[in-house]
């Protein structure tokens, strides 16, 4: 097992992975927030390259173990586009459930950046202004900062010039 660590842009927290030599994950998370994968997750972008460049997150064609409700969840989430963020009211009207129900599944996300729930913000959120609502279970401290750091990498390719996504200032 080989184990990787990438720093994301602006996050004070590395996100880390291994792999086996087939290149499927085996462990993933932010550093000392590391879960193991109990679902063969073939690696579907390399976080170094999501680090270069935010559209170089993909889905996974998988999705962790979890309850119905949960899985409903995180597939709404993988549908979120790189650069977009939705309200966690809009998913749940969209899977039929509750904002808080729909929040408790992003607590439960096993596999952060894979599924990004970082994209999935309370009503009147203003991630430009430090207000994005809390990630992985915490509303202040290293992850919720992960959270917000995520958020202004996406944002900053979100500037479209030609046709083409570019980062601010190219």
């Amino acid at each position: 097992m080989q184990g990787r660590r990438c720093i994301l842009p602006g996050a004070s927290l590395a996100f880390v992975y291994a792999c086996d030599p087939e290149n499927s994950l085996l462990l993933l998370g932010w550093e000392g927030h590391e879960t193991r994968v109990s679902v063969p997750l073939r690696l579907p972008f390399a976080p170094e390259g999501y680090a270069r460049d935010p559209r170089a997150w993909v889905p996974p064609d998988c999705l962790p173990p979890g309850t119905p409700h949960q899985q409903r969840v995180w597939h709404a989430l993988t549908r979120i586009p790189v650069g977009e963020t939705r309200t966690y009211g809009q998913i749940a009207r969209a899977i039929g459930s509750s904002p808080r129900a729909v929040g408790q599944a992003c607590r439960a996300n096993p596999w952060p950046l894979f599924i990004p729930c970082h994209r999935v913000l309370p009503a009147g959120a203003a991630p430009d202004r430090g207000s994005a609502g809390g990630y992985a279970g915490q509303l202040a401290g290293p992850l919720a900062g992960a959270k917000q750091a995520l958020l202004r990498h996406e944002a900053d390719r979100k500037t479209e010039i030609n046709g083409n996504f570019l980062p601010k200032g190219e």
